[in-house]
């Protein structure tokens, strides 16, 4: 164990393959409004709210990313490639290929001693918003019976997540909202110093590896992007 929690997001690595929220509406959770900065750092700035039916904290990130949109997507599709770039990920798998913008997903995460390390199965999927003009991946937890929780390891609970994209000339615009559960005994101080740096740094670090990705773009992702591209 070294450092960080859920940084599996994402995978939205997340992240870190796609999913659809069956999907709990984001003000089921949240206040459109409610949202408080908590600090800006190289370009991401970081905001937090409480949620509003639980002690848990969220937060949303909003970017510029310096890569192509197609770069960023191909790269978060490639599930087992994540480790080598996600912020303390130390297993990524695919647990159900379902489609090209659709996976079922299992992540591990290194936290600092003494606490568990943390893992999460999660739902991905990748979607086009017409009316917002946006890709959006949501990625929520699901049950999965045929992958218990290894020992020594405590599964985080999801509850929301999404990466919204837009095309920004040649970079992309990204907007990340996340509310997770970490689950298990874990100091309150751990979990917010933790939770709070997981958007900068995943973000970041997905801007990095989108630079020289070579994964290769599925044609179920390319015709989404043409479609965003379609409107007007």
């Amino acid at each position: 164990m070294r450092t960080a929690i859920l940084k599996t997001l994402a995978l939205f690595t997340f992240l870190l393959s796609f999913t659809t929220f069956a999907n709990a509406d984001f003000k089921e959770f949240f206040n459109p409004d409610g949202w408080e900065k908590i600090y800006t750092k190289s370009g991401v700035v970081v905001y937090s709210q409480k949620s509003k039916h639980s002690s848990l904290v969220g937060f949303r990130a909003e970017a510029i990313l310096e890569a192509p949109l197609e770069n960023i997507l191909a790269t978060l599709r490639d599930v087992e490639g994540t480790i080598s770039w996600a912020p303390n990920m130390i297993e990524k798998s695919t647990l159900k290929e379902i489609s090209d913008v659709k996976a079922i997903t299992y992540s591990n995460n290194d936290l600092p001693w003494p606490a568990a390390d943390r893992d999460m199965i999660q739902m991905n999927e990748l979607r086009l918003d017409k009316e917002k003009k946006e890709l959006i991946v949501d990625t929520y937890s699901v049950d999965y019976e045929n992958y218990p929780v290894p020992k020594d390891v405590v599964r985080a609970h999801m509850t929301f997540g999404t990466l919204a994209f837009k095309r920004a000339q040649n970079n992309s615009s990204v907007q990340m909202t996340l509310l997770v559960d970490p689950r298990g005994s874990l100091p309150i101080w751990l979990v917010n110093m933790l939770q709070k740096r997981l958007p900068f740094q995943f973000l970041k670090a997905l801007e990095a590896q989108s630079k020289i990705s070579k994964a290769p773009l599925r044609p179920g992702i390319k015709v989404l992007l043409d479609q965003l591209d379609g409107l007007k």
